[in-house]
């Protein structure tokens, strides 16, 4: 008897766990994709194009890589504009309809059209500055500006400089699919990444300068990355198009995330 209780207890826990198992949500797949902007934003380095992004040549090539995103089967895109902004959305709509021109960003010209592509009725922006961790009227916050003013160029790191050449001359004289190739390798992700790393230890004697931008930095893609979990369901599969700036932190966030799978756009990108 005691054996036959055993056993039944044990099938009794054996079928609680499947059953638990398979009320499990499914995981949503998200792909980071670090691009570079095709026009200038308040960035600390800008792209530097010879050409437009509408010339015949750019549209031939971001057809391309839409096509190669597109055997992604995303879902739903989500794009570095403002967060909550019904602008985007609204666009996006009469693009569908054929009553709106893509501006040259990146954001339309990748986002908009991959998308469609992908028969989404919805474009979902989710870029945010987040908080302001300093005051920029206080005496502390003045020296602060001061400084980031004046020094961002005085990063001493050769890994970032190396990999801003190299950008610098695919987008002269590559495609965006040879870039994005680029950009989107551990090298290139982790040598953007260095930058702030060295330059957190700079101007300690202007009120930390240093470390509050970065500091600024990193608060500002722990809110990106939080209004990206707020638009995506589980079994989505995303495609987040962002500067490579963010890509570093934002991949970590979706690795650390046990209800997300991290999906590596050079599969797609090949």
């Amino acid at each position: 008897m005691k054996l036959s209780r055993v056993l039944c207890a044990a099938i009794v826990l054996a079928f609680a766990g499947s059953v638990a198992r398979a009320a499990q949500p499914p995981k949503t797949h998200v792909m980071i994709v670090g691009v570079a902007h095709f026009v200038a934003r308040r960035d600390i380095y800008n792209s530097t194009y010879a050409d437009s992004p509408l010339s015949a040549k750019r549209q031939a090539q971001i057809a391309e890589v839409v096509d190669r995103l597109a055997h992604f089967h995303p879902t739903k895109v989500l794009i570095e504009e403002p967060f909550g902004n019904a602008i985007y959305q609204a666009q996006y709509l009469r693009y569908l309809t054929g009553n709106f021109t893509l501006p040259a960003d990146e954001a339309y010209q990748f986002g908009f059209k991959l998308a469609k592509r992908s028969g989404d009725r919805a474009i979902y922006p989710i870029d945010t500055w987040g908080p302001s961790i300093y005051d920029d009227n206080s005496a502390a916050g003045k020296r602060i500006d001061t400084y980031l003013k004046a020094h961002f160029t005085d990063v001493r790191d050769s890994e970032a400089s190396a990999d801003i050449a190299r950008d610098r001359e695919i987008q002269l004289h590559g495609t965006y699919l040879d870039e994005l190739r680029y950009l989107n390798t551990s090298q290139s992700i982790r040598a953007n990444a260095s930058w702030y790393s060295v330059f957190d230890g700079m101007g300690r004697g202007a009120s930390d300068a240093g470390s509050i931008y970065v500091a600024q930095w990193y608060t500002r893609n722990c809110f990106i990355f939080s209004n990206l979990l707020s638009v995506i369901r589980p079994g989505d599969r995303v495609v987040v198009l962002m500067g490579q700036g963010h890509e570093f932190l934002l991949r970590q966030f979706v690795r650390l995330n046990p209800n997300l799978v991290n999906v590596d756009p050079l599969r797609y990108l090949k």
